[in-house]
């Protein structure tokens, strides 16, 4: 049996310029990717969204890693050096106004979907003919509708 290998030594934490500079990074990335996807979202492309969903969520992973490292080490956005505390409050805001237009494109568009979705349930609906249908006792029974659809609402 082979004796289990000595643990490596903890890495270095990055000092405080370095976590924000690299938090910048990902707020600025994660900013422009929102941003391209609200975009098709308002051009109609939904097709185009699908390959965007990995890196945003990859990029949200690690930017929630970040803040929690951050936060962990007691940092603050007033301990950042000016220059750089200016520019994560720049990039915070853009951040936000990023999120808060993409969650309105993607409530936006569902609201479309489901009126379409309705409109064309509604339509199938008012084509069909009643059938007459016969209950236990064979009397004609109330006049029914069948519906049967499948709809895919997947993006």
């Amino acid at each position: 049996m082979t004796a289990p290998l000595p643990a490596s030594p903890p890495l270095a934490p990055a000092s405080l310029s370095e976590q924000a500079t690299a938090m910048l990074d990902l707020m600025m990335r994660l900013s422009e990717l929102l941003g391209h996807e609200t975009e098709l979202l308002r051009a109609g492309r939904l097709r185009d969204i699908e390959p965007l969903q990995r890196e945003k969520l990859r990029l949200t992973l690690l930017y929630q890693k970040a803040l929690k490292a951050l936060a962990a080490g007691g940092t603050t956005v007033s301990a950042l050096p000016p220059p750089l505390r200016v520019q994560f409050v720049a990039a915070s805001g853009r951040l936000a106004d990023a999120v808060g237009e993409n969650e309105r494109a993607l409530r936006i568009g569902r609201a479309a979907t489901r009126r379409l979705l309705d409109a064309i349930v509604e339509s199938v609906q008012a084509k069909l003919k009643p059938l007459r249908h016969y209950d236990a006792r064979s009397r004609a029974a109330a006049n029914v509708t069948p519906l049967a659809l499948a709809l895919d609402r997947r993006l």
